[in-house]
C-alpha cells in the first residue's frame, strides 16, 4: 500500500530510515492503537484488534516478537459477559510496578478503554494485572476513570507510565470527550489495589501544538512516554483536522506529530509542547497515518535521548477504499532534539 516516500530529515540533517513494516494484519482484521515494549531481542505488543474477520467488536490482542519473528499472537483481553465493558475492549497500555490485589502480588498492570455500546459512546478506563507479559491478566471489575453519560463518548485512549519504578504509583493519560475533546492527567496509586486511590484530573496543555493546517490544535488520541535524562515527556498524538466529509475516510488522520515537553511542567498542567516531527503522507506515502504508539520500556520510559521508534497505523484513502480492514502497523525512527 505504500506509495512514493519523499525523504526526511532530523534536527542534526542526518536522514530518517524510510518505515518498516511490523503487523500484517490478516484479510478481514484490523490492529491499531498499540502498547510496545521492546528489550533486548524481545518486543511485547498489545493493539486493539477485532477476534471474527469484518467483525467489528474490538479485543486487546497480544503479539510477541522474538528476533524480528512473531511467536505469539492472540486475544487476552475480552469484553465481560455483564457489566461495564462488556461490548469494546481496546486502547491498551501497559507499564510494569508492584501491585497488591486481593492476596496476590503483580507485576504488570494494563490500562484498557472498555464500553457497553454497539457504539463509540459511554467509554470508560478500567485496568487488569499480570505476573508476566505473556499473562493471563485479571481484570479489576469497576472503571479507574468513570464516565457516566451513555450518549458521549466518554473516557479512554489511556496512557500509563510510573516515575517510580518498582512501586505501585502510576501515571495515568487519557482522553475526555464530552460537550468538547481534552487530554487530562491522574497519578493513581495501585500499590494496594483494593485501596486504590485515584487523583484530581489535571487537564493538559496544547499550547505548541499545531494542526496540519498550521493552525492550533488540540490533544486526543496520544501515547506518551518518560525521556529520564532530560526529565521530559516525548509524545506521539493525532494531528487535526480530519479530511473533509466525502474524502474517505474522513474520520482518519492524516498525520501523526511527536513533540517533547518538560515533565514537571505538564503535571501541572502547564508548559509549551516542542514539536519534533511529522509522520505524514508525504514522509510515508500513506494517504492516512494514524492512531500511533511509541516503543518505551517496561516502565513506560524512552529507551534513548536522542530519538523514538514509532509503531504507527496506516490506511488507504479513496473511494473503493476499505479503511478499517486496510490497517497495518508500520515503525519510524524520529530523531529528538537535545
Amino acid at each position: 500500500m505504500a506509495g512514493a516516500l519523499i525523504g526526511a530529515f532530523g534536527p542534526s540533517g542526518a536522514a530518517v530510515p524510510e518505515p518498516k513494516l511490523v503487523y500484517d494484519a490478516p484479510v478481514g482484521i484490523y490492529a491499531y492503537g498499540p502498547s510496545v515494549i521492546d528489550e533486548g531481542s524481545t518486543r511485547w505488543m498489545w493493539t486493539c484488534h477485532n477476534q471474527d474477520p469484518r467483525v467489528i467488536r474490538d479485543h486487546v490482542y497480544y503479539t510477541k516478537f522474538v528476533g524480528g519473528s512473531i511467536v505469539t499472537d492472540r486475544s487476552v483481553l475480552q469484553a465481560s459477559l455483564t457489566g461495564w465493558d462488556s461490548f469494546h475492549t481496546c486502547d491498551p497500555s501497559v507499564v510494569a510496578g508492584v501491585f497488591r490485589y486481593g492476596g496476590h502480588r503483580y507485576s504488570y498492570a494494563m490500562f484498557y478503554l472498555g464500553n457497553d455500546l454497539d457504539a463509540s459512546a459511554h467509554n470508560q478506563v478500567g485496568v487488569a494485572f499480570a505476573d508476566s507479559l505473556d499473562g493471563p491478566w485479571r481484570k479489576y471489575p469497576e472503571p479507574v476513570v468513570r464516565f457516566q453519560n451513555v450518549s458521549q463518548w466518554g473516557a479512554g485512549q489511556p496512557s500509563a507510565l510510573t516515575l517510580s519504578p518498582g512501586t505501585g504509583r502510576v501515571e495515568l493519560f487519557y482522553t475526555q470527550g464530552d460537550t468538547s475533546t481534552r487530554a487530562f492527567h491522574r497519578s493513581v496509586d495501585l500499590s494496594n489495589v483494593d485501596r486504590m486511590r485515584v487523583g484530581e484530573p489535571v487537564e493538559l496543555t496544547t499550547a505548541g501544538l499545531t494542526g496540519t493546517d498550521g493552525g492550533t490544535d488540540w490533544l486526543n488520541n496520544y501515547d506518551i512516554a518518560y525521556e529520564p535524562r532530560s526529565r521530559r515527556f516525548v509524545v506521539v498524538r493525532e494531528q487535526h483536522p480530519y479530511p473533509p466529509e466525502g474524502d474517505n475516510p474522513w474520520w482518519i488522520g492524516r498525520a501523526v506529530q511527536v513533540a517533547t515537553i518538560d515533565a514537571r511542567t505538564l503535571l501541572r498542567g502547564e508548559g509549551t509542547w516542542h514539536v519534533e516531527g511529522v509522520i505524514s503522507p508525504e514522509r510515508t506515502g500513506f494517504a492516512r497515518n494514524h492512531n500511533a504508539g511509541l516503543v518505551r520500556t517496561k516502565d513506560g520510559w524512552l529507551p534513548r535521548s536522542d530519538h523514538t521508534k514509532v509503531v504507527f497505523t496506516d490506511s488507504c484513502a479513496g473511494p473503493t477504499c476499505d479503511s478499517l480492514y486496510e490497517y497495518d502497523l508500520w515503525e519510524l525512527h524520529q530523531p529528538l532534539s537535545r
